[in-house]
């Protein structure tokens, strides 16, 4: 009884000091990892040692959930050692305080998903993320905020957006590389310098993610290759990053950049595989040799470099954006942008240009693995017939309907996407020929005259 005894307590306090042991390797391995900004050597840092990424855009809205895990093997594959994804904040707040972090937004699983495949995170938080999305991912509901300064430090806009960060951060900081997770940089606001100057604004960005993420954190900005975007684009104590695609005076870039950042690691957060398509405009290709050739030029600059896009993916829904401005031009719902994987998840002769290319400057990244298919097998499908069943107005007996004196805006109706009927009832006689005014509307209109 007593040898029995002595054995169980023998046991069991060896059992405690397995576990001691290995809770103190693992908290001394989150405490030796660290990625930094070294400005006196123009590098970055990573658990002390120089690194620089060649990484690659993927967007997990774009791209359905069951494909997540065959992209970023891909990219690994490919010879890629960190992604780079925005965050769309509409996606997860669709309204005021409702959060969706789950399917097809759960975005800590993407994360999670990248960091298996031995791949680094860059997260682009925005706010606003541009990306060719419906309103640069703001959510509606902001509009219902008369006069509203979207971008600026208007309190009306930072009060929203504080509220949004304040769910966000703390959700990722557990998935920051120093807490043993794959993010080694955050992004704030998107070539903010294309658009406004109010550095109160991004200041106050900076400050509300120092306070939740720590000083310790890599925050990094990117503005266009130019002067008058980089003077307006900067943030002090930001690590400043450009973009820019083939074809451009790689020395002239650095230059650029320096003249307004002069120590610092040499980036390009966006190094454009392709570019975005139009309704009705020519699908746009990038040709691959002088591609490759801007790349190598980067890579031999010492740069880190992130390839946007390496596999676009599909706007589903009503999610695509459109260029304002008197030429209005509605993005495609393909975001193929001739990336290395292409739309369908097929690796392309981009594809193996890059990894061939890589493989110069990054060898350790670039294996083979037999599981991984170049070609996905794609369905089948027969004709499709369309099947009359009436018109928009044989719906209306089925569909809220809202009574106003004046017209109420989509933001007004609780209305996110799609159509709105209004209807009124004309009680004088027009001229002949009568002008019917619709003021601010957004983006089209189809009317209908009752005779």
């Amino acid at each position: 009884m007593t040898v029995s005894t002595s054995l169980t307590r023998f046991l069991f306090l060896l059992f405690i000091s397995v576990i001691t042991v290995q809770l103190a390797a693992h908290i001394s391995n989150r405490s030796n990892r660290t990625f930094t900004v070294d400005y006196k050597n123009d590098i970055f840092l990573k658990d002390g040692q120089p690194f620089r990424y060649v990484s690659g855009s993927i967007h997990y809205f774009r791209v359905p959930q069951p494909y997540w895990q065959d992209r970023l093997r891909k990219m690994r594959l490919g010879g890629l050692n960190a992604i780079q994804t925005y965050v769309e904040w509409s996606s997860h707040e669709p309204m005021p305080g409702q959060y969706d972090f789950g399917g097809q937004n759960n975005l800590t699983e993407f994360i999670s998903l990248a960091q298996k495949e031995n791949l680094l995170v860059i997260l682009r938080v925005g706010p606003y993320i541009c990306a060719e999305r419906d309103m640069g991912g703001f959510p509606f509901w902001l509009l219902r905020e008369p006069n509203i300064q979207l971008r600026t430090s208007d309190p009306n806009y930072l009060k929203p957006v504080d509220r949004w960060l304040e769910v966000l951060l703390p959700m990722i900081r557990p998935l920051l590389y120093e807490n043993g997770g794959p993010i080694i940089m955050l992004q704030i606001e998107n070539e903010y310098g294309s658009y406004g100057c109010d550095l109160n604004y991004t200041s106050h960005l900076r400050d509300k993610f120092h306070e939740i993420l720590g000083h310790q954190v890599v925050l990094f900005t990117t503005d266009g290759n130019g002067d008058g975007y980089l003077r307006c684009g900067r943030v002090p104590h930001v690590l400043t990053t450009i973009d820019f695609g083939s074809g451009t005076n790689v020395t002239q870039a650095k230059d650029t950049l320096q003249r307004h950042q002069e120590f610092g690691p040499f980036v390009n957060s966006e190094y454009y595989s392709g570019w975005l398509d139009y309704w009705q405009s020519p699908f746009i290709q990038v040709d691959t040799s002088p591609f490759i050739k801007t790349l190598q030029e980067l890579l031999d600059h010492n740069a880190s470099v992130n390839i946007y896009m390496y596999h676009g993916g599909t706007n589903f829904d009503f999610k695509a954006s459109g260029n304002g401005g008197d030429n209005y031009q509605p993005t495609l719902t393909s975001y193929d942008y001739d990336a290395p994987i292409n739309e369908s998840g097929d690796l392309t002769d981009k594809y193996f240009a890059i990894q061939k290319l890589i493989k110069q400057y990054l060898p350790d990244r670039v294996d083979d693995d037999p599981d991984v298919m170049n070609v996905s097998e794609k369905m089948s499908l027969p004709p499709i017939n369309m099947t009359y069943l009436g018109t928009i107005f044989d719906l209306l007996p089925f569909v809220k309907n809202i009574r106003n004196k004046y017209p109420l805006t989509f933001e007004q109706a609780n209305q996110s996407y799609g159509f709105l009927l209004y209807q009124t009832n004309i009680t004088f006689h027009p001229t002949n020929p009568a002008i019917l005014s619709i003021p601010g509307l957004r983006d089209r209109a189809h009317v209908f005259v009752d005779q």
